[in-house]
């Protein structure tokens, strides 16, 4: 019975593999943007793991040895950086750049750690793995594991030092998608160090491919998803009427009114102009527009803004001017916000503003 249910079991985890190449691509060319770009590129090499793991506690490995530990040890330090800027894009609208290519060195040290036996024929390195389990592969073992959980506990620090900054929808993606990675890891982790044999990863790979398929999926085919999972679930004592109504005095008060050009504007300030509650007007940007206060104002300014560095009679202003004349308190936080919504410095838009 114990074979036939370990059979079953690999049979979905097959579906699972090759499930992982269709929501990849799908996700891939859903939206080009490095949240979706990320997390298409780590759920495809996921599902290559998983047929790598297939093919390894299967007879094909001993017909055809020519894949054989060529790809298992390598991906699992590329798994935490590849999420790390899929985190960051979505969390700190943080891009990725040639600086962050650190994070690939401990993927350089394994395969240099690693490429005497790697370039071995088939049988060869089968038998090298047999010999030097101890010495060579146990330790590399170790440090794949420790890595994918160090980039776990890393995740859990970055979501919650940045919990307060994000939507509603934002919170609710992060914390479960990280929440599944950790557990993940922690399981791996224990695995490497107590299971008896490679074969009873396919728990691991059961679970963490379960869910992470599935959130993937549900991407794909609904991307608002999230979005109304937390609409349905968080609580407000808001009516839709309500918020209609106060996101229509916002239009005002930003569009016609251009209050957003107050420096020392605050939602509590706001409210007050608008005569509603401040608890409203957040509950309203969350819910009817998916956005928190400071990048709701942020985004007038930063339009207001543009259209200062496009006009010849502002030529004379210095970027601190610019950002001064359009509500921000200091160049800092104006070049911050400017970058994050247009992807380019100020200075980069004056010069070439299209």
């Amino acid at each position: 019975m114990s074979g036939l249910i370990m059979t079953i079991l690999r049979f979905i985890l097959a579906g699972y593999a090759f499930l992982a190449v269709f929501v990849s691509g799908g996700l891939f060319f859903r939206k080009k943007e490095q949240t979706y770009l990320m997390i298409s590129l780590f759920t495809l090499l996921f599902g290559i793991e998983i047929l790598d793991f297939l093919y390894s506690t299967s007879v094909v490995m001993e017909q055809y040895p020519f894949f054989y530990a060529r790809y298992y040890f390598g991906v699992g330090f590329i798994y935490g950086p590849i999420l790390l800027f899929h985190f960051k894009a979505l969390i700190v609208n943080k891009t990725f750049n040639k600086k962050n290519l650190w994070h690939f060195l401990p993927f350089v040290l394994a395969t240099i750690y690693s490429i005497d036996f790697l370039v071995l024929p088939g049988i060869e390195r089968m038998l090298f793995v047999s010999q030097h389990f101890s010495d060579r592969i146990m330790p590399l073992n170790i440090a794949r594991a420790s890595h994918i959980l160090g980039y776990g506990i890393y995740f859990v620090v970055l979501i919650y030092s940045n919990y307060k900054k994000l939507s509603p929808q934002k919170r609710l993606y992060a914390v479960s998608f990280c929440g599944i990675y950790f557990t993940t890891a922690v399981l791996i982790s224990w695995l490497t160090a107590f299971a008896d044999g490679w074969r009873q990863f396919i728990y691991a790979y059961l679970i963490a491919s379960s869910i992470f398929f599935l959130v993937g999926f549900i991407l794909y085919k609904d991307p608002e998803f999230l979005q109304g999972i937390t609409k349905k679930y968080l609580s407000s004592n808001l009516s839709r009427s309500d918020m209609k109504r106060i996101k229509q005095k916002l239009r005002q008060a930003f569009k016609k009114d251009q209050h957003y050009l107050d420096g020392k504007l605050s939602v509590r300030k706001l409210g007050d102009l608008i005569n509603e509650s401040p608890h409203n007007i957040s509950q309203t940007l969350t819910l009817e527009l998916n956005e928190n206060f400071n990048n709701y104002v942020n985004s007038f300014r930063i339009q207001h803004a543009q259209m200062l560095l496009q006009d010849t009679n502002y030529d004379h202003y210095t970027i601190e001017g610019i950002a001064l004349e359009s509500g921000f308190n200091n160049k800092v936080t104006f070049n911050r916000a400017f970058k994050e919504i247009t992807h380019q410095t100020p200075s980069a838009f004056r010069k070439n503003p299209f």
